[in-house]
């Protein structure tokens, strides 16, 4: 029985088969070319996106970096003694 199946299914295959294919050709070249479209749609918004988030870094680091610069600035006279940049000034105006 399961041998009669597969050689109708064989013999069908033979007979129709290229004249489905033909039928469903245009559909098929239809359906790769949205694929297509799709897929350097979607390429092209990543890289947009991926773009957007190196910027985004950028500002980010810079940012960072003048606050540490700003802190470091703002450490430097507490490092000394109370009146101690004082002395030294005029140490070095005498």
């Amino acid at each position: 029985m399961l041998l009669g199946i597969g050689v109708a299914v064989g013999v069908g295959a033979t007979l129709f088969g290229p004249s489905i294919w033909r039928a469903t050709r245009p559909a098929a070249k239809s359906a790769l070319r949205a694929g297509i479209d799709g897929y350097a749609a979607a390429r092209l918004a990543a890289a947009k996106v991926g773009e957007e988030v190196e910027d985004l870094v950028a500002e980010v680091v810079f940012e960072m970096s003048e606050e540490k610069a700003a802190a470091d600035s703002s450490e430097e006279p507490s490092a000394h003694a109370p009146g101690e940049s004082e002395a030294r000034g005029a140490a070095a105006a005498a």
